[in-house]
């Protein structure tokens, strides 16, 4: 069996697994997530598309924190590192492109299940404002204390808010009837 056949196959048993035990809405926010992280982490088409975020947001709004801390500990940090370490360094035109990706960015992730259950409340536009707010200000401030010249790219930070809220607004009562 050719080896990205068998990649796809796993994945897809995954996804069958998932389905399972937590529905439609866990699977499609797996989806993203490993979407996200597995193949445009490995292409880099636009920098900042978050949604590993959009997905946290739906889960922790249908699932409470506690599935939202395992999903985010199993599907978004542990799982695209297990599929990125079996496909290796194959079809990676990102300079930037980790094959472990298990970092500071999945403590943020964590952290912002807890923010996103506070504010379950509010329309799931304003939790990813906020959402998009944390993610860009904590990142800046680590890129501040790991590099000494650290720059912050602000056209790039424009793109990731504008693409990730007008994704948020265009599909508005999409991601709303999943709930």
């Amino acid at each position: 069996m050719k080896s990205y056949l068998m990649y796809f196959s796993i994945l897809a048993v995954i996804l069958i697994i998932i389905s399972l035990i937590g529905g439609f809405v866990i699977v499609l926010a797996s989806f993203l997530v490993l979407f996200e992280k597995c193949l445009f982490g490995r292409i880099a088409i636009i920098q900042g598309i978050e949604f590993t975020t959009i997905s946290t947001i739906l889960v922790v709004l249908a699932y409470g924190p506690a599935i939202g801390v395992l999903f985010c500990i199993c599907i978004s940090m542990i799982l695209p590192a297990i599929i990125n370490n079996m496909i290796g360094e194959k079809w990676v035109a990102n300079k930037d492109f980790s094959v472990f990706s298990i970092g500071f960015g999945n403590v943020v992730d964590i952290l912002c299940v807890f923010i996103i259950h506070f504010l379950r409340g509010f329309d799931i536009f304003w939790i990813m404002v906020v959402m998009l707010l944390f993610k860009h200000i904590s990142g800046n401030i680590i890129g501040k204390f790991k590099e000494t010249n650290f720059i912050v790219d602000y056209l790039g930070l424009i793109i990731s808010v504008l693409f990730n809220l007008g994704a948020v607004f265009f599909f508005h009562s999409f991601w709303l009837s999943l709930l």
